[in-house]
């Protein structure tokens, strides 16, 4: 009995120091301190006396999302007099008082009359309230936030830095509503006092009127509450938006977290042309690229990259069939995970797409994983539409960046060549299951961002050529045996595409003409065609079997390959060239004839005023490589399948 008793008196010792211990209980406020509806306006009272009321609706709402924010404390403050004393009143008369201490390094609290305890306020509110509380004539006006003119566009890019516009803009406002919620944010923005020192900003936001530029950075992501603005030609001084302003910019800043999923909503024009575009996403979010096109069994298939948000992308398999007005997704791999290395190889990599057969489309699989990835070699089935993997998971990624730089199909072999930029070489024998795989051994010259060619394929897939930058081009088997080197001549133009291949694969050939500017019919950074003086043409082995020069001594003749006969007959165009406009490039051809030339035997044949009409024509490969879109036209915003189709 005495046990229980003695067990009792520690159990009410202990409640009784735990209260001791309490008196200072913080909780969040969960009463209505003032019914926001009910106010009529707000007198406030500095502590030298001066007071001033508040009577706009806007910054009425501005003090009561302020003091709903703050957190209880039950304990008694015992502190000198307030900063600030504010009297709400009621549209019934009736009043609440309020006692504020926000002033320098007072931390924000206050108390209302009649109740016991205290609130303390967030930083930022105790900002927005000392703004609020200054008298009209001390209100800092925000000048350097003053748009008085239309704006036409709005930008947004990830901020890099203070001070500075980041060029990788992320997306583009051109509707009236989303320009009007930025403008409503900037203008409603409050001043926030003092200098300021943040970290780097979210955004940069630029508005663009006829006449002017206005540039912002934004602070803002997912969770704000409430963002904040700086000019920035003005990065000390900052400005808190609005809760209403934050939400709605989120809104439409992050809309792509709401975005389920790709699909298309097709509408005919006025022309009769079909018009797609993406369902359940704003047009300032997204942008499309077109990859190739392939028709089979009557229906449209092709390609395509949808890019939305921040770095998050889709990419692609569509169809459509012209006897509807649906465009339908037959597969599509979403790419979110920008801290995993194999989402930026998918990037780059949604434009092939094959006919295999009359039922079957050939295309890379993507398969992001959680930490990994994997690219797969795959079928497409029109009929069932089955997926089925032909070499599954068949590219070892490396640690710097890659992507599929090149690929040709054999259609008669069945035989799919690709080239990485690291120098991955495939050669998959869909027909016989006899591979070829050469891997980082014959990688792209880095001369740009996307690379200048460095591997010449026959069309046989039985022979190639690579320049790895030595001064010598080497001829290869498809095992990767080397064959013979043939040393690229100094002080001369070679075209970008070295080696060309006559369509048996059984001759190739160099062109070369002197260094200058007259004998350039195109180039950029990583392609260059000339007007050529000499062919050299060797065998399929690199062995030299012969050349042929211009006829003509002048300076402005020039010759070339056009077309084959057969294994052994080329086509040769005589021309000559002078420039388009002084001091520019480009060349005007003229005075043109055609004549055979047997490469085996070394014999001029008959001349003729056009090609023949039998021979097999050579394409230019930058022309032959372009997006066949056909009657399809991918541009950043929709899909439009001509009248027709």
């Amino acid at each position: 009995m005495k046990k229980i008793n003695l067990l009792a008196l520690l159990a009410v010792i202990s409640v009784i120091i735990v209260g001791c211990f309490n008196t200072g209980n913080k909780d969040k406020v969960n009463e209505t301190l003032i019914d926001l509806s009910s106010v009529n306006s707000i007198t406030i009272q500095n502590d030298s006396g001066e007071s001033m009321t508040i009577t706009d609706n806007n910054l009425i709402e501005q003090f009561n999302e302020a003091i709903h924010t703050a957190e209880y404390d039950s304990a008694k403050l015992d502190i000198a007099a307030p900063d600030y004393e504010a009297t709400v009143e009621m549209k019934n008369n009736e009043n609440e008082k309020f006692s504020f201490w926000i002033k320098g390094e007072n931390s924000g609290l206050f108390t209302k009359s009649g109740q016991n305890g205290h609130y303390k306020l967030p930083e930022t509110k105790k900002v927005v309230l000392l703004d609020l509380f200054q008298p009209n004539e001390q209100q800092v006006e925000a000048d350097n936030l003053k748009i008085d003119e239309e704006i036409k566009r709005i930008t947004i890019a990830k901020s890099l830095a203070h001070g500075s516009v980041s060029a990788n803009i992320k997306a583009e406002y051109i509707d009236h509503e989303s320009i009007e919620t930025f403008v409503r944010a900037i203008r409603t923005a409050v001043q926030i006092p003092g200098n300021l020192n943040t970290a780097t900003p979210n955004y940069d936001i630029v508005l663009i009127s006829n006449n002017n530029k206005y540039a912002f950075h934004l602070w803002i992501n997912e969770t704000s509450e409430q963002g904040m603005l700086m000019n920035v030609n003005e990065t000390s001084t900052g400005y808190t938006l609005t809760k209403e302003s934050t939400i709605e910019l989120k809104k439409l800043i992050f809309l792509e977290a709401n975005f389920k999923g790709l699909e298309f909503n097709a509408v005919r024009s006025s022309n009769g042309e079909l018009v797609a575009k993406p369902i359940g996403i704003t047009e300032n979010n997204y942008l499309l690229n077109g990859g190739a096109v392939v028709e089979l069994q009557g229906i449209l298939y092709h390609t395509i990259h949808f890019f939305y948000g921040d770095h998050n992308a889709v990419n692609a398999l569509l169809a459509h069939d012209p006897a509807t007005d649906e465009v339908m997704v037959k597969w599509s791999d979403e790419l979110i995970d920008t801290d995993n290395r194999w989402n930026n190889a998918f990037m780059n990599n949604y434009n092939m797409l094959i006919k295999l057969d009359e039922d079957h489309l050939l295309f890379l699989e993507s398969d992001l994983t959680k930490e990994a990835g994997k690219y797969h070699l795959s079928s497409y089935n029109v009929v069932t539409g089955d997926i089925e993997r032909l070499r599954e998971d068949f590219w070892p990624l490396s640690d710097d960046s890659d992507y599929i730089y090149k690929f040709q199909w054999n259609a008669d072999e069945q035989i799919l060549f690709m080239q990485s930029y690291l120098g991955n070489v495939w050669l998959f024998d869909l027909r016989k299951g006899k591979d070829d795989v050469h891997l980082l051994k014959y990688p792209v010259i880095p001369h740009s961002t996307t690379g200048a060619p460095s591997l010449f394929l026959s069309p046989t897939f039985k022979r190639f050529v690579h320049d790895d930058e030595s001064g010598q081009l080497t001829f290869y088997d498809n095992k990767g045996a080397s064959l013979r080197t043939v040393a690229l001549p100094q002080e001369q133009y070679v075209p970008s595409e070295k080696i060309k291949w006559n369509p048996a694969g059984t001759i190739a050939w160099m062109d070369t003409a002197e260094m200058n500017q007259n004998r350039i019919h195109d180039i950029d950074i990583d392609y260059l065609k000339i007007a050529p003086q000499k062919i050299d043409f060797y065998n399929q082995d690199g062995l030299p079997i012969g050349s042929i020069k211009t006829e003509s001594d002048q300076e402005d003749a020039a010759v070339e390959v056009v077309g084959w006969m057969d294994a052994n007959v080329a086509v040769i165009k005589s021309y000559s060239v002078e420039l388009l406009y002084k001091d520019t490039i480009g060349l005007k051809v003229k005075n043109v004839s055609y004549y055979l030339y047997d490469v085996k035997k070394k014999q001029k044949g008959a001349s003729f005023s056009s090609i023949p009409a039998k021979a097999t024509v050579i394409l230019d490969h930058r022309l032959d490589d372009a997006d066949n879109e056909g009657n399809i036209t991918v541009s950043f915003k929709e899909i439009t399948y001509k009248k027709g189709n």
